[in-house]
């Protein structure tokens, strides 16, 4: 009656199949707390059918596909669930976005003062972390939902059971699990929970990754919510790499610098946990473009040109500046480049000085979004724009030929995918996050399929 599919069954057919499965011997059998309260009678059939021992448990449920309610709502109805002679008590709301999840991991950490077993569905993008650290809370229920392989799910945001198995490890999370994740607004284009959950098992490490999609301000995320799902390190992603440093207590020095970060990772003092951030995306990008012309040393003395000047225009640009290039900007919003260039001891460059005659640099870096997945055919400069024998270095890496590599390729210059940046920091952030030696060569190999898998689509 709060969502299901035969919404023209009658409470008392609804309860009538319920006792038949019952019966049959189900090991669970879940009817909402509405039908049993609205008509107390019908829980004493239902109840009679457990029949002979092994008896089924009973789940009682509560569904809100309309919002997210209170702590004190969910308290309330988990209560008179457990009143009722629940065996399992389940409550699925749907929070709007992530932070609304909250109240959700609030009563899912509770541990005094209830007796049975508790699975707490936040449903939606918002939710996805409640289906996969279940386990990670006090009097977790033995299950949890997931959908087959090509199936639609009967409630949104459902995984499938091979991605709880197999990405996830979800029956290997247990309350001391280390949990890790990205955040960032879009988030679900990601292939950071691949790469990562590949990598912690190939290393044999305990821990979970998961994508958050924040929306607004990241601290908020930081203070209420990571401390509740246990999360001990956090990648940070568009547009949160400059935002969320005032949640962090101490921020190494480049990054600082730079005022962007893409790593966190929590630290416990006497005090209670604190946040360090750093910037591996900086080392990444420099070593990266330093190995693709020629090697340590390569970068001295030569001029790469920047198109943005974001989070990860800051982190190239400080990177290679520290290696001894020679930085120039180019971006829609002038102003923001020439405070960039000001900053790094750098150069603005305007589109007419940048299609003239006799321009060169030795390396070309786009650092914004355009190129990316979904919209795969953007580009920040056109083929004739771009300047001849320059290295074409662009971030973006999913897809990942974007269409700027395509145009570089025709021109006849040589191309370096946004994929050895991205395994680059991201073996930099998971040696911070576990203290163990990145497997490099899976975390790529996990990116590579991925990407291939997407392309095929």
């Amino acid at each position: 009656m709060e969502g299901g599919r035969n919404l023209h069954a009658s409470r008392e057919q609804r309860v009538a199949y319920l006792s038949a499965a019952a019966r049959l011997g189900a090991a669970y059998v879940d009817i909402e707390l509405s039908t049993l309260e609205e008509n107390r009678l019908l829980r004493n059939p239902l109840f009679a059918a457990r029949g002979e021992k092994p008896a089924p448990a009973f789940v009682f449920s509560y569904h809100d596909f309309g919002g997210m309610p209170s702590l004190a709502f969910l308290r309330e109805i988990r209560g008179r669930c457990e009143r009722m002679g629940a065996d399992v008590v389940k409550i699925a709301a749907t929070p709007p976005t992530l932070g609304e999840s909250l109240p959700m991991a609030q009563i899912m950490s509770e541990r005094d003062g209830w007796t049975r077993p508790f699975l707490g569905i936040a449903m939606g993008e918002a939710g996805l972390w409640t289906r996969v650290l279940g386990p990670a809370f006090p009097h977790a229920a033995p299950f949890t939902f997931a959908r087959g392989e090509g199936a639609p799910g009967t409630a949104p945001g459902q995984l499938t059971w091979r991605e709880l198995d197999a990405r996830y490890r979800y029956r290997e999370i247990k309350p001391e699990t280390p949990v890790f994740g990205v955040i960032g607004n879009p988030i679900g284009h990601s292939l950071s929970p691949r790469m990562h959950n590949a990598a912690l098992k190939a290393a044999g490490r305990e821990g979970v990754y998961l994508p958050f999609k924040v929306e607004g301000d990241p601290a908020a995320f930081v203070r209420d919510l990571a401390p509740l799902l246990g999360i001990r390190g956090l990648s940070v992603t568009i547009p949160h790499k400059e935002t969320i440093i005032p949640a962090c207590a101490e921020v190494d020095p480049l990054a600082r610098q730079i005022g962007a970060v893409n790593t966190l990772v929590r630290r416990d003092t006497p005090t209670g946990p604190t946040w360090y951030a750093t910037n591996t995306d900086a080392r990444a990008s420099a070593s990266s473009l330093e190995a693709a012309l020629g090697g340590p040393g390569a970068l001295q003395g030569k001029k790469i040109l920047i198109f943005g000047a974001g989070g990860a225009a800051r982190a190239v640009a400080f990177g290679v500046k520290a290696l001894g290039a020679m930085v120039l900007f180019h971006n829609r919003t002038v102003e923001r480049a020439q405070k960039l260039a000001h900053e790094v001891g750098g150069q603005c460059v305007s589109k007419e000085e940048l299609t003239g005659t006799g321009f060169e640099v030795t390396a070309v870096v786009n650092t914004t979004p355009l190129g990316m997945h979904p919209d795969v055919d953007r580009s920040p400069l056109e083929k004739n724009e771009l300047p001849g024998g320059s290295l074409v270095f662009d971030t973006v890496y999913n897809p990942q030929r974007t269409k700027l590599l395509r145009l570089a390729e025709e021109r006849g210059l040589r191309t370096l995918e946004g994929l050895a940046m991205f395994v680059g920091q991201g073996a930099a952030q998971f040696e911070l996050f576990t203290n163990t030696p990145a497997p490099r060569e899976v975390m790529e190999r996990e990116v590579r399929e991925a990407l291939t898998q997407r392309a095929a689509k």
